[in-house]
């Protein structure tokens, strides 16, 4: 027969065990993902003019799209500013970002708007060249998103993966490509 001492240590293990389940489920769950779940995201370029930017929330980041208005490619096929890493072989990107525009169309640019030194968010600007700067230590972007030479950030802004699924919109998604 069972001593009540031995009941009673049973039953607190057994609440310990129950407990200490509720408390690690949701910690495990957020490690697998979701195969059900749509990790994908449709941005609509309708409604944005040329120079204009669109940040959009995804997978817990924020994303800046913005149409590059004719004067903006021309600067980036100009090539006026010194750059840290022209050629983006430093920084993280689709294959598909392998060119001097760091994008799919020269006309949009996509990233996430986090500065790769900190994490800050970048505001769009359109000054000499400069697509793009950071509040907090003054790194400066240029409009293909590539690190100004002279700025504390190290590397280019992140490009996700997307492409265009219409004319006017794209579909950003979650795919893990190898950098270039």
């Amino acid at each position: 027969m069972i001593s009540r001492r031995k009941l009673l240590e049973r039953v607190v293990q057994a609440f310990t065990v129950t407990g200490l389940g509720f408390v690690i489920y949701p910690f495990v769950k957020s490690w697998i993902p979701g195969f059900t779940e749509d990790i994908s995201l449709e941005v609509a370029l309708d409604d944005l003019a040329p120079g204009e930017t669109k940040v959009v929330d995804w997978l817990g980041r924020r994303v800046l799209v913005r149409r590059q208005s004719r004067q903006m490619v021309a600067a980036i096929e100009a090539g006026r500013l010194k750059l840290k890493d022209p050629a983006s072989g430093f920084s993280q990107q689709p294959v598909f970002a392998a060119n001097d525009f760091r994008a799919l169309k020269p006309e949009f640019f996509v990233a996430f708007n986090n500065c790769t030194h900190l994490g800050c968010e970048v505001a769009p600007v359109d000054d000499a060249g400069i697509g793009f700067s950071c509040p907090c230590h003054q790194s400066e972007y240029d409009y293909a998103g590539r690190v100004i030479e002279g700025a504390t950030a190290p590397t280019n802004l992140e490009v996700p993966n997307y492409r265009f699924v219409s004319r006017n919109t794209l579909r950003l998604e979650s795919i893990d490509l190898p950098s270039s």
